[in-house]
């Protein structure tokens, strides 16, 4: 209901003061992986390459292990995988926001017991 009081947010992971790992970084890698370039993923998006690219240059910079691996171009042109080690990080991301969007729902349907 639109009406109703609800409580939102955002889940992120940061390393100090800088983020590695919201919910634009983690859409951008899982079309990384489906379209294997950063450029088609920026283009799925709907966000520039060079905001794209901003976002995985910050990610593999905070990383310890790459996250994106880029691939010299050719004939066949570049492109871009995600690691193992990025496929991992991807999957704890999952589970942290799937038990995070459990506790947002679990404290709204409490709300609906204390406020009008």
């Amino acid at each position: 209901m639109a009406n109703e009081f609800q409580i939102n947010g955002a889940i992120a992971i940061y390393k100090g003061d800088e983020i590695f790992m919201g919910i634009s970084q983690y859409i951008l890698l899982k079309l990384i992986l489906e379209e294997g370039s950063i450029n088609a993923a920026a283009k799925r998006k709907g966000i520039p390459y060079q905001q794209a690219w901003n976002l995985i240059d910050q990610i593999n910079k905070i990383s310890p292990i790459p996250i994106v691996i880029r691939q010299k171009g050719g004939s066949g042109g570049g492109g871009c995988i995600v690691s193992e080690y990025g496929n991992n990080v991807i999957k704890l991301f999952e589970k942290k926001l799937e038990t995070f969007q459990k506790n947002i729902d679990e404290m709204n349907n409490d709300m609906k017991t204390c406020l009008l």
